[in-house]
């Protein structure tokens, strides 16, 4: 591996890893300093503004990034993010309106989600650069981004008290890293000469749909039940939810950094032909992941709740049972995950999203029921129903498409 390879790397772990962890850390100053009845209306609007985020980003980094033979100029790339991003923020101030937020909740849903469209439309900016193998600035982008925004957000926060400017704090921070570091480090690989065709936009919208609605279903899924809290509870145990689902998200992203290192093995396998190495190589990873998935639910009963007391400075000591069937259903999740890339990899795209389908209007239609029933058990219950489900799903057909499936060495 070269200087620059490594460079590339590290520095995309690093800043990858801090934006994960952005939300983790602003639930915990809200909590502290605002108190759960903003705690609350913070992680709706962040969860609603990771949702509809995935409308401005469409197609994603990885379609773009994965167009070798350029049948897009960046150029293109470019306006497609520009339109998406309004659209966006157009269906954002839409869904508000809808679910007749005041003023006070619709404007910090407004700063949240205008910051996760700053995200989106700095992500077309970063396909270019990893597609001209500078993947370390993207890295170092993000990673500013996220350090600039716990700082701004804390002091903020500590000097007015008022979640809202604090939020719109995160906003100037991504607009200054944008058009200061973002946009000049990318100008240098955009030809002026390029072409730009209105038809070759919508074909964006067109190629892009089955990727854009797997990812939108993927979040609206992890997120189901905080949408369906959403008027049914008071903002207060819209917090402690978070706060026991916070962990999930952790788990999750464990997860992925014990199956990245597998995923070029598993391309290898299939272009070999070798499917029942490809196959024993999925099963050893499932067992590593519920091996992990064990060691996190015994450590959740033993230490979970009083470490989320200690980070939160809240007491939450009634709800473990919330946190245990949570924890349970992000192994659930982790496992679908690791199916999903096998899937993935042999190139059975379009199951998935009727997977994704099925699973979130199940959501859809459960969970509110669940919640109305049993408040926060019931949320936690129905979230773990739904991992479980859609685990299910993807088990049964990968057994039936492994069963048909013929690998050819190619």
């Amino acid at each position: 591996m070269d200087n620059n390879t490594k460079k590339n790397v590290i520095w995309n772990m690093i800043g990858t890893t801090a934006n994960a962890f952005n939300s983790l850390f602003f639930m915990i100053i809200v909590t502290r300093i605002n108190g759960l009845k903003d705690s609350g209306i913070f992680t709706l609007a962040f969860s609603l503004a990771c949702l509809f985020c995935f409308i401005g980003n469409y197609e994603g980094r990885v379609f773009q990034v994965t167009d070798v033979k350029a049948d897009f100029s960046n150029k293109e790339y470019i306006i497609h993010r520009i339109s998406s991003c309004i659209l966006m923020m157009t269906i954002v101030v839409l869904y508000c309106l809808v679910m007749k937020y005041d003023f006070y909740k619709m404007s910090v849903t407004l700063a949240l989600c205008f910051m996760k469209c700053c995200e989106v439309f700095s992500d077309v900016f970063y396909g270019i650069l990893q597609k001209n193998d500078n993947l370390q600035q993207v890295g170092k982008s993000l990673f500013f981004k996220s350090i600039a925004s716990i700082v701004i957000f804390i002091i903020l926060d500590l000097i007015t008290k008022n979640l809202l400017l604090s939020c719109l704090g995160l906003d100037l921070i991504w607009l200054i890293i944008l058009f200061l570091y973002d946009i000049p480090k990318t100008k240098q690989h955009i030809n002026s000469t390029e072409e730009f065709r209105v038809s070759n936009i919508v074909k964006l919208y067109k190629d892009g749909f089955f990727s854009f609605s797997i990812l939108f279903l993927g979040v609206y899924l992890v997120n189901a039940q905080k949408y369906a809290l959403d008027g049914v509870i008071v903002e207060s145990l819209q917090a402690i939810f978070g706060i026991v689902l916070m962990p999930a998200t952790i788990i999750s992203l464990a997860c992925q950094y014990l199956l990245q290192p597998i995923l070029n093995t598993i391309a290898n396998l299939y272009a070999l032909g070798k499917k029942k190495e490809f196959n024993v190589l999925i099963f050893k990873s499932s067992l590593l992941v519920l091996v992990f998935g064990f060691a996190c639910v015994i450590g959740a009963y033993l230490l979970g709740i009083p470490v989320l007391n200690i980070l939160y400075g809240v007491d939450i000591s009634n709800y473990k049972l919330c946190l245990i069937l949570i924890i349970v259903g992000a192994v659930f999740y982790s496992l679908s995950t690791l199916i999903s890339a096998a899937l993935t990899t042999i190139r059975h795209t379009f199951v998935q999203f009727i997977v994704y389908s099925i699973t979130s209007l199940f959501a859809l239609f459960v969970s509110r029921w669940f919640i109305v029933q049993l408040s926060l058990i019931g949320a936690s219950l129905a979230y773990l129903l739904c991992m479980f489900m859609q685990f299910l799903l993807y088990l049964l057909i990968y057994v039936f498409i492994m069963r048909k499936q013929e690998f050819k060495e190619v």
